[in-house]
Order: structure tokens, then C-alpha cells, then sequence
């Protein structure tokens, strides 16, 4: 397709090319008078475009640097370095090719623009070759939040890829800044491909069909915006001087649904999640009763095909029991399917402590990524069969705490059960269960075959001693008071053995109590183990203060 001017009059394609000028017209006339774009006469705007096509040739360098800049990149992705991504960036020729891609569209010229998708798709193939082979020899294999980042498209990577493409293109209009430009668009498209390589390494096609969605997505916006930018600035060739081709037109409209495609489908799936967060935000605060700062953390995934999920972190005065169900069925009344849903309720009841809370929550997300792996709640707190006051997941440490409420008879072995059984539910999440805490614990007395104290209660006074997060202030032995004298030693011995079990080997003197003291039966041993220091003793009142009464003097 000739580059060569052609006259109005002779140029093909008549009505559109009459529509072309008045719009190249009016840009002129109200965008370069504003020295946004800069004014160049046609020889100049024709070798700009000779120059980026001239870039965007097919080459050994060409695809040495995309494999290294993969490289680099996959390895960052696998040892989850945001640094050493950005920094492999500086060496990726990417920009080039799709500059000439977003040119080619502008100016309608479908020999270039299948030269550009052919330099492009052979950079794709490197990054994702070299994804995959540094991935099988790699000794990590887990999917770190970097890699995870990028299974996907969201509404950020759009506006990154469409931000840095207009950035891209506006710095090659003005031919400055391409290197640095280039590393932004890079890092929406390299990325992406070595997470290819790595879901396909790795056997996770989900992961490789996600990342792979996402490159084409952020690669159709880069194009698209290099093509606008192209076409206002005037730096694309004129269209009353396209030669129309029904080849070339064949060619064009290819390539435009191949990266339209896409780009469709995430739009519609981003404006999807859009809505229905929207939907649960309005949702949590109508069942819960709560404000909109009082949602710590919302995070709604609806992928194309499959059920939605909602991950939600809410800071609340009050545990509102069942509120997870209550909530899938409002939405389910209003998406027409049933979303899962994974609600975590922090109680706080002052607002310290709700800042706090939400404070806490969003350096936990920090430090977690976006990971989508959720604790199975509903099983473990089937498993667990208590109502709770309260529940916590730390992403970060893939655990999970419970705070049930005290019921009447439980025993800190009962409890202990309990979060045994949830444990197991839980699968590769951590358990906790925090038992409802008491002033002071007492554990009987027995004695073994050989006639020493042993408390069948310490294992799980340890236990409730580590959940509570607290250490014992007073650990004390009883003899019951129709015990004889002889049986002083054992208690004491008895306080002593819990004194070394429960303070880890510190130094905590036992001391021996009395009935009148702990309000103890009258017979029986045990360890008493007092949570809290006693008070302190009460000041005396100050006396009021006396004055010796001066003799009156006699009249």
C-alpha cells in the first residue's frame, strides 16, 4: 500500500472520504490550536510513520529481548518480586510492534497491521516459551500473589493498558519518552505471557486461559489507544488517502475481532462485578444494619462461566449469627443464582477498636495479594456445632479463630474437642478455638501408681492458656481442710508440677491455699491458677487533720 499523497478528486471510496476530511478538519481546528499534539507538515507525519514501522520488523535482537525480558520477568513472577518485574521491563521491545499495530488500525491498512500482529505474536510465543521452560526448572512451583494477579482481567489492568497505551503513543508522536512509556506497557503485557508459560508448566489451564485472556485484553486496549491517539493527533496517515483493498479490509477486520473479542467479553465481566458489588455493598449494610465504612474489605469475582464469589471483611458492634446465608439468599433473589459467599464479622465495639480492625484487614490483604484460596466456613463451623461471638481469618497465615459463647457445662477438654473437629473440617487452614475465659482455673488432684500428684486437667489448661494468650498471675495448691497434715507436700508438689507445665520452665513459686481463701469443699485437692494479679490493697483514707484548741482567754 503506497504511502504517496493522493488527490481527493481520485481517491477512492467517495462519501467516506469527504466524512474523513471534515473530521480530520475539525480535529485540526480544535485540538492542535491547543498544542496538546504538535503541528508537523505531511512529509514529517510521513516518516513518523515510516519510522515506527520501520521499528517493528521481525529480528534475532527482537527476539533475543523478548526471551530475556520473559525470563526475567517469570523468575520475578515465581519468587513474587514486584521489583525484579518492573526492572525486566526495561529490556522488552514490545512497544515497538504494537505501536505500529495501533498505527496500522488508525490509518486502515491491513498489510500493516498483519505484519505488526505477526512480530507480535512471535514475541507472545517467546514470553510464553520462556514462562514455561524456566518454570519445569524451576524448584518453586507455588502460585505466588504476583502470579495470581494476573490470572485474570480486572477493571485496574484495563485502565492500566489503556492509560499506558495513550501514554505510549502520545510519546511517540512527540518522539520522547519511549523507553519509559515502554516499560509500562510491558508490564501489562510480559507479565502475563510468563504466567502463561507458568499455568501451562504447572498443569493449571485455568491459570494459563486467565493470564492469556488478560495479555489480549490489555494488548487490544494498548492498540486501540495507540490508534486513537494516532488518528487525533493527526499523525495517522489521512483516510481520503487509503487505498481501499478487499484483501487488506479482509485483513483489518481480522485482526480488529481477534483483539476485539476479548477485549468484549472482560468489559461485560468487569461491568458485571461492578454491579453486583455494588449489590452486596448495599446488601451488607441493610442485613447487617451497618454504614459503608464499616466494610472493611468487599471483593466481588464473577467469572464468564461459573458461579459468583463474594469475599467480604465487615467491622461490626454486634455478631449477627447466620448472616452468610441470609445474605447468598438476598442475592440469589436478585442475580437469580447463588453466589459463594465468605463473610468474616470482626467485633469491635468502640471506635478505636473498629479502626483498628479495618486497619488491620487491609495490611492483611496487603500482605496476602489478592489470593482467592477462602477457609471452608461453612463446614468448619458445621464441624464445630457452637454459635459464635465472634470469627477472624488471617489470609496471611491461613488461619482461622472462633469465639463461640460460654455454654453451660463445658469444660476446657469440650472446647478443645471441639476445635479438633473444626481443625479437621479446616483442612490446610489452622484452627483456633478461644474458650470462653474465666478468673481462675481449678484442676483436681490424683495420684498414679506410685503415689505422685498428677492433674488430668494441665494439657488443657495449657491449651486454653495459649488461646486466651495470657500467663498465669498465681499458681496455687489445696489440701482440702479434713485432710491430714501429710498430705501438704502433695499439693504443694501437685502446684509445683503445674507451675513448671504451664510457665514454660519460668520461674513461678507455687504457693499453698487455703478453704477460707478459694472457697474450696472440705475435702479434695487441687491447683488453683488465678488469671489475674490480685488487686492492689486499698489506701487508707487520710485522717482529718486535728488542731489543738488555743485557751480562751477568761473576760
Amino acid at each position: 500500500m503506497s504511502e504517496e499523497p493522493a488527490t481527493e478528486t481520485d481517491a477512492p471510496g467517495g462519501r467516506l472520504a469527504r466524512i474523513g476530511h471534515r473530521l480530520a478538519a475539525f480535529l485540526d481546528r480544535h485540538l492542535h490550536h491547543t498544542e496538546v499534539f504538535p503541528r508537523r507538515t505531511a512529509e514529517e507525519w510521513r516518516d513518523l510513520r515510516r519510522h515506527v514501522r520501520d521499528e517493528a520488523v521481525l529480528s534475532p535482537s527482537y527476539l533475543l529481548m523478548c526471551g530475556l525480558s520473559a525470563g526475567i520477568a517469570a523468575l520475578g513472577l515465581l519468587q513474587s518480586s514486584t521489583a525484579v518485574v518492573i526492572g525486566a521491563m526495561l529490556i522488552s521491545p514490545l512497544m515497538s510492534p504494537i505501536a505500529a499495530l495501533g498505527f496500522g488500525f488508525a490509518s486502515l491498512d491491513g498489510k500493516q497491521i498483519r505484519e505488526s500482529a505477526k512480530v507480535v505474536a512471535w514475541g507472545a510465543a517467546i514470553g510464553i516459551i520462556t514462562g514455561l521452560l524456566l518454570t519445569l526448572l524451576s524448584p518453586i512451583h507455588n502460585a505466588t500473589p504476583e502470579i495470581i494477579a494476573r490470572t485474570e482481567p480486572t477493571l485496574l489492568d484495563l485502565a492500566i493498558a489503556v492509560i499506558s497505551g495513550m501514554a505510549g503513543a502520545y510519546a511517540t508522536v512527540q518522539q520522547r519518552g519511549g523507553a519509559a512509556i515502554g516499560v509500562a506497557i510491558a508490564t501489562a503485557l510480559m507479565p502475563p505471557l510468563a504466567t502463561v508459560g507458568y499455568g501451562l508448566g504447572v498443569g493449571n489451564l485455568g491459570f494459563a486461559a486467565g493470564a492469556f485472556l488478560l495479555f489480549l485484553t490489555n494488548l487490544a486496549a494498548i492498540g486501540f489507544a495507540f490508534a486513537v491517539v494516532a488518528r487525533v493527533s493527526g499523525a495517522a496517515r489521512p483516510i481520503t488517502h487509503v487505498d481501499f483493498k478487499p484483501g487488506q479490509i479482509a485483513a483489518g477486520i481480522a485482526a480488529f475481532l481477534v483483539l476485539a473479542a476479548p477485549l468484549a467479553l472482560t468489559l461485560r465481566r468487569v461491568t458485571l462485578e461492578v454491579r453486583a458489588q455494588a449489590d452486596v455493598r448495599a446488601a451488607l449494610m441493610q442485613r447487617l444494619e451497618i454504614r459503608q465504612v464499616n466494610i472493611a474489605q468487599l471483593q466481588v469475582t464473577w467469572p464468564l462461566r461459573g458461579t459468583p464469589s463474594v469475599d467480604a471483611v465487615v467491622v461490626e458492634p454486634t455478631y449477627h449469627e447466620g448472616a452468610e446465608v441470609q445474605l447468598a439468599d438476598d442475592l440469589e433473589r436478585r442475580w437469580g443464582v447463588k453466589p459463594v459467599i465468605n463473610l468474616q464479622q470482626v467485633v469491635a465495639a468502640d471506635v478505636a477498636a473498629r479502626t483498628s480492625a479495618i486497619v488491620d484487614a487491609a495490611a492483611q490483604r496487603t500482605a496476602a495479594g489478592i489470593a482467592r484460596d477462602t477457609p471452608p466456613l461453612t463446614a468448619i463451623r458445621t464441624a464445630l456445632g457452637l454459635p459464635l461471638q465472634g470469627l477472624w481469618v488471617n489470609r496471611a497465615a491461613r488461619s482461622v479463630q472462633l469465639v463461640p459463647f460460654a455454654i453451660p457445662g463445658w469444660t476446657l477438654g469440650d472446647y478443645r474437642r471441639a476445635e479438633a473437629a473444626a481443625g479437621t473440617a479446616g483442612g490446610d487452614w489452622q484452627v483456633r478455638v478461644v474458650p470462653p475465659i474465666s478468673n481462675q482455673l481449678r484442676l483436681t488432684v490424683e495420684t498414679d501408681d506410685s503415689g505422685k500428684p498428677v492433674l488430668p486437667g494441665l494439657d488443657d489448661a495449657n491449651w486454653a492458656l495459649s488461646r486466651w494468650g495470657v500467663r498465669p498471675q498465681r499458681i496455687a495448691g489445696y489440701r482440702g481442710r479434713n485432710q491430714s497434715e501429710a498430705d501438704r507436700t502433695a499439693a504443694l508438689a501437685a502446684a509445683t508440677l503445674a507451675a513448671n507445665a504451664l510457665a514454660d520452665g519460668d520461674a513461678m513459686k507455687p504457693v499453698l491455699a487455703n478453704a477460707g481463701e478459694d472457697r474450696l469443699p472440705a475435702t479434695g485437692s487441687a491447683v488453683l491458677i488465678d488469671m489475674l494479679p490480685p488487686p492492689p490493697p486499698l489506701a487508707a483514707e487520710p485522717s482529718a487533720p486535728t488542731t489543738a484548741a488555743s485557751p480562751s482567754a477568761s473576760p
